[in-house]
């Protein structure tokens, strides 16, 4: 069993805690989550299954989907609503125009100064470690890209709001500085994320029917094999020969793939190895423009192996 499986994860469990619930109801060798969401999220948390977890680099930088509730007039220090209270005013704005005006202002570029309560390290401690013990260190504020942010309901002091958002968006941050925009700042209360790059809610699976169909094989039938979750990577059909080579840690040079070879590959880009049968062999890295290779180019070993895999 190699692959990915979608988890719509419940609230009031952590990333790793699904993670250990899916593996002992698979009986899996290694599990491991593409994402975290944070104990009180809910939504599309995808599982990478036995080699699957080789698959785990190639989605860090994947877009994401959330829905998410905010309530005005309220700051806590961890951003959402398990924290404790450390700002509180009356004062609210509750003209729809000039709070829509301002969700509008997120869209594009952002800088966002990553929360202490997050798992970013300092010096080798995760920050948030070093918060329930009351301290704070200085964070660099990192440049994040809000793709689209709507207004879904706004009934102050609750809006709730559709995001799109790059890798390394944090959405309470996000609640808290639409807060202070407003002058009465604001907390998280629900975050659904609906999309983690390819991976939707529409395909994710309760842990029951997880359980529910780990006893009888239904299970086989959501796990999503290794070549289709790189959807969208391009990818290259190679025989048994090549791919006996590949998994035996030799170079692959130019000449070995010339004719299944992508004609505008460039360097630095990334593509799969595929078998006849649909199998995914191996991630690959080119490291010369495909269009701008010689004669010579033939012999060299220009691609580079990012990762293998046995299924």
């Amino acid at each position: 069993m190699d692959g990915v499986i979608v988890i719509n994860k419940p609230a009031g469990v952590t990333s790793s805690g699904v993670v250990l619930r899916v593996k002992r109801m698979l009986g899996a060798r290694k599990v491991g989550h593409i994402g975290t969401l944070d104990p009180m999220a809910t939504g599309v948390l995808p599982l990478c299954i036995n080699e699957g977890t080789k698959l785990a680099p190639f989605f860090l930088h994947c877009e994401k989907e959330y829905i998410a509730t905010l309530r005005l007039g309220i700051e806590t220090d961890t951003q959402d609503q398990e924290g404790t209270i450390v700002r509180q005013t009356e004062v609210i704005p509750h003209d729809q125009k000039q709070i829509r005006d301002v969700f509008s202002e997120f869209q594009g570029p952002v800088l966002q100064t990553p929360p202490m309560f997050s798992a970013l390290k300092y010096k080798g401690t995760p920050l948030y470690r070093i918060a329930r013990k009351g301290g704070s260190v200085p964070r660099q504020p990192r440049e994040i890209t809000i793709f689209s942010i709507e207004v879904l309901t706004c009934a102050v002091p609750f809006i709730t709001f559709a995001v799109r958002c790059s890798h390394g968006t944090y959405i309470r941050t996000l609640c808290d500085d639409i807060g202070k925009r407003l002058s009465c700042g604001a907390h998280m209360v629900a975050l659904q994320r609906v999309r983690n790059g390819a991976f939707h809610i529409n395909a994710a699976l309760e842990l029951e029917d997880v359980r529910a169909d780990a006893g009888n094989d239904g299970l086989n039938k959501h796990i999503i094999p290794l070549n289709e979750a790189l959807t969208g990577m391009p990818e290259m059909v190679v025989a048994q020969p090549l791919i006996t080579k590949i998994r035996q840690g030799l170079q692959m040079r130019m000449r070995d793939i010339e004719e299944s070879a992508l004609p505008h590959l460039a360097a630095g880009q990334t593509a799969k190895i595929v078998s006849a049968d649909g199998r995914l062999i191996a991630v690959v890295e080119c490291s010369i423009d495909r269009d701008a290779a010689d004669a010579d180019a033939l012999q060299l070993p220009v691609w580079k192996t990012l990762r293998t895999f046995m299924n």
